[in-house]
């Protein structure tokens, strides 16, 4: 199955996701709808609502609630989008001009604030204390990937365990939570649960994991981003973390020479890091990391009767490896 039928499949559930996208950023407060739209309007593909509504139907739930949870990740999602463009100074995202790049950071944080706020009000009116205790978890576990990322730039010396760690909470966190709710809204048994939560997991490490090969192999065309951001922010992505482990003593100089100086990234620079990374093999090693957690997350869902959505399911986990953008 492919991605742009999985999309079509599920038309009808996120065209309700959109429309109730759109009527829960209303505010008198002019800028706010205009600042969250603009991010939420420029071709995000809604990964996160998408599992959600998927594990909800495989556990067979397809009421109303889960167009509001869908409604609810995403916003998460925006709000952390919001945050991290203003920490990264991001110009562009996903091909457009970032929110505080048009707005300024103030405005970016500050609308970022109220996506949370809208996120926790809307699960109040829903009034599930598991749902809430797990997005409360997932949003506690989401700043700490972010303070985490932020002690360990420019550390070539950081491990591959603890760079994981920085995934698990920044990413994987809240992919694993839209599964788990979807199972939640389901009244799945709670082995069900943890399998679907496990999925998730699997999914996010996997899905982080493309996106660090991305921004070395990718066309910016295509991801939105220029390529080598994450070289020229510091971050110590996988790619980056695989050379400077294998690297000779006077290739570790060289690379964290790059490194320390990497706001101002010449081009025989970046050039040095990619040929190194060629002779590491560096690029095919993090994909094939994340091919490893696509089989793991698959494997997660044994538990669950066949059924279009758990192939679904899967198809989405094959997707997240096989993306160029």
């Amino acid at each position: 199955m492919k991605f742009s039928e999985i999309v079509e499949s599920l038309s009808p559930d996120l065209l309700r996701v959109e429309e109730a996208i759109d009527e829960n950023f209303r505010s008198d407060v002019v800028l706010i709808p205009d600042v969250s739209g603009h991010l939420s309007g420029s071709g995000g593909k809604r990964i996160r609502p998408m599992l959600l509504l998927l594990s909800s139907r495989a556990c067979g739930y397809a009421g109303p609630r889960m167009i509001t949870h869908s409604v609810i990740v995403e916003y998460i999602h925006t709000a952390t989008l919001l945050h991290d463009d203003v920490v990264d100074g991001a110009e562009v995202r996903r091909g457009n001009p970032s929110a505080n790049s048009k707005w300024g950071n103030e405005a970016s944080v500050l609308v970022g604030d109220f996506l949370f706020s809208r996120s926790f009000s809307m699960m109040a009116k829903d009034g599930s204390a598991e749902i809430l205790r797990t997005m409360s978890d997932a949003c506690t576990l989401l700043s700490e990937g972010e303070v985490l990322q932020l002690v360990n730039m420019f550390n070539t010396r950081i491990t591959e365990e603890e760079y994981l760690d920085v995934i698990y909470r920044k990413t994987a966190a809240l992919i694993a939570s839209s599964c788990r709710v979807g199972a939640l809204l389901g009244e799945a048994s709670p082995s069900v649960v943890e399998a679907m939560h496990q999925f998730g997991v699997q999914v996010g490490y996997a899905f982080q994991l493309v996106d660090d090969a991305l921004d070395y192999m990718g066309e910016e065309g295509r991801t939105g981003k220029e390529v080598g951001k994450d070289l020229r922010e510091g971050n110590i992505t996988m790619p980056l973390l695989r050379i400077c482990t294998l690297a000779t003593p006077a290739e570790f100089e060289r690379l964290n020479q790059v490194i320390v100086n990497s706001n101002a990234v010449a081009p025989e620079d970046f050039s040095d890091v990619l040929e190194l990374m060629e002779k590491y093999e560096a690029i095919p090693y993090t994909l094939d990391r994340a091919r490893s957690y696509v089989e793991a997350a698959k494997s997660a869902l044994s538990i669950l009767p066949d059924s279009t959505h758990v192939d679904s399911l899967r198809a989405i986990a094959d997707y997240i490896v096989e993306r160029d953008y």
